[in-house]
């Protein structure tokens, strides 16, 4: 489904080429639920953006369902971000101008999902996450927290094939944290694929494959 190969990223310093990755080759089968583990700055939140379509400053091979990225124009590759994957941010990115309703609706809007199915879809999101009394607050009205949870609602509204998430219970208390993995442990045996970045090794325990990461390149890749 996914395939890296020989990927590298680095940015060019006075002196020499400093890796953020380095050869990284990894295969992500359909079902998975993957978590990326390592310290700050060993290339997690990189990986999670080149594997989401976010950044193509990058060399190597990356192919998705077989079709090489590189030979996607830039129209289809936005489309298949768009198609394909949800996306939880470590700093949120909800759109300040749109409510909590509104935020959760833009994927759907994006798939043409039926006004009266998009409504469908939020009420049970918003009910899920206890968050029906905060429709219609906006992003800069709400705790770190509460953001955190409509960042999670808003990317598995349109049940996106892969869920790449950037350290996603970060800003939760454990509660809340552990509601999150398990409405993904859902998602992931009705068939999304997941990728998430934590440090949380908990989170790890609710998923299939353990890859740890340490300078850029991939350390260990366990099987769970």
């Amino acid at each position: 489904m996914i395939k890296l190969e020989e990927v590298d990223k680095y940015v060019e310093s006075r002196f020499q080429r400093v890796f953020i990755l380095k050869n990284i080759n990894l295969t992500f089968n359909q079902g998975e639920f993957i978590t990326l583990m390592g310290p700050s700055g060993v290339g997690k939140s990189t990986l999670l953006n080149i594997i989401g379509l976010l950044d193509q400053e990058y060399e190597g091979k990356y192919s998705f369902d077989g079709n090489s990225i590189r030979g996607m124009k830039e129209k289809q590759r936005s489309a298949l971000h768009k198609a394909e994957f949800g996306y939880i941010f470590q700093a949120y990115h909800l759109i300040d101008e749109l409510t909590v309703y509104e935020n959760i609706e833009t994927p759907l809007l994006y798939r043409n999902v039926s006004s009266q199915e998009r409504k469908s879809i939020i009420a049970e999101l918003l009910d899920r996450f206890q968050m029906v009394a905060k429709k219609d607050l906006f992003p800069e009205q709400l705790s770190g927290g509460q953001q955190q949870l409509v960042g999670v609602a808003r990317a598995i509204a349109g049940k996106p094939k892969v869920l790449l998430a950037d350290e996603p219970t970060g800003n939760l208390h454990s509660v809340q944290a552990k509601e999150i993995m398990e409405v993904f442990q859902e998602l992931n045996k009705e068939g999304t694929t997941i990728i998430q970045a934590t440090h949380a090794r908990e989170n790890a325990d609710f998923g299939t494959r353990l890859i740890e990461m340490l300078d850029g390149k991939i350390a260990n890749d366990i099987r769970i």
